[in-house]
């Protein structure tokens, strides 16, 4: 039989189009497993990685290991050199303030205690030798004719420095009577000194309390007294020189105390007698000589820079 063929119609009729395939439900695989073991801890020292997604993260190389390859090493990097130390200036010291003026005018007095001692001459007494009649020098004490007393001293210079004090002096004793009393003037009626020299003074600290001393040359003259109104006189002594250890305190710019131990050497070139009336006769003969003297003295005294200068 013959194949029938299918239609116009047929052919043009549109097919309705395949509904589609309900899709299949995602199946779960199951996790490959790994042969690899689980990693240990980190050793001690490396570095640990950070949470989360993983990167690499390269080590320092060691320190005076070679680069890799052939790579020549980099250079260290430029430091400037350090900025040269600089100080600042110190402060000027303060000026010193002084109580002790540079300059001025320096007066005061002193007071205090006197004792004489030595010779005030060497009288010659004739001897018997084989060859006739001799002498022999004897020293005449001045205690004989004087002995201790109150002793004042007045005192005007200049200060040339705060440690230096040019200055003139006059000193005046009042001695009491000597040992000898029955010589043939009859009895003694006290005695008197007088010094009158030029000084140095120098003191180790003029602001505070400082060492004291002092040297002086002169000239002295002493007297004797006796009842009947005569009197010994002791002079001709132009080189009488005294050395004077002590201490000085500065009160303020003005005044200042001190205190002086003072020992002094001499000789008297003439003793004389003067009578009532005035005339004088020498004790010496041509066969006496003169000899020497001292003086011991302890004073206490008070002193002040007039007209001061500024500094």
């Amino acid at each position: 039989m013959a194949a029938v063929a299918p239609s116009v119609a047929q052919a043009q009729i549109p097919t309705a189009p395949a509904a589609p395939a309900a899709e299949a439900p995602p199946t779960t695989s199951p996790a490959p497993e790994t042969s690899e073991a689980t990693p240990g801890p980190a050793p001690e020292g490396a570095a640990k990685a950070p949470p989360g997604d993983e990167y690499f993260v390269e080590q320092p190389a060691p320190a005076g290991s070679a680069p890799p390859g052939n790579a020549a090493p980099a250079p260290p990097p430029f430091e400037p050199p350090p900025p040269p130390l600089s100080f600042p200036e110190p402060p000027p010291p303060p000026e010193a303030r002084h109580l002790a003026p540079l300059n001025s005018l320096w007066l005061g007095a002193r007071v205090g205690w006197f004792v004489p001692f030595g010779n005030v001459w060497a009288r010659a007494e004739p001897v018997g030798t084989s060859d006739g009649t001799g002498y022999v020098l004897r020293g005449v004490p001045w205690s004989d004719y004087a002995s201790s007393g109150p002793v004042v001293e007045l005192d005007a210079g200049v200060r040339l420095s705060r440690a230096y004090t040019v200055f003139g002096l006059w000193e005046r004793t009042q001695l009491g009577s000597g040992d000898n009393e029955s010589g043939p003037d009859g009895k003694q009626d006290g005695a008197e000194s007088d010094f009158w020299a030029v000084g140095l003074r120098a003191s180790s600290n003029p602001d505070k309390l400082a060492f004291l001393t002092e040297v002086a040359v002169g000239y002295r003259r002493a007297r004797t007294f006796f009842a009947n109104d005569v009197q010994y006189q002791f002079t001709d002594a132009p080189f009488e020189a005294r050395l004077g250890l002590g201490a000085e305190l500065r009160l303020n710019g003005v005044p200042s105390l001190s205190s002086l131990l003072s020992i002094g050497v001499g000789g008297f070139g003439s003793v004389e007698k003067v009578a009532a009336n005035g005339n004088a006769l020498p004790l010496t003969r041509d066969v006496d000589e003169g000899d020497g003297h001292a003086w011991f003295t302890f004073t206490v005294g008070g002193h002040f820079d007039l007209f001061r200068s500024r500094k």
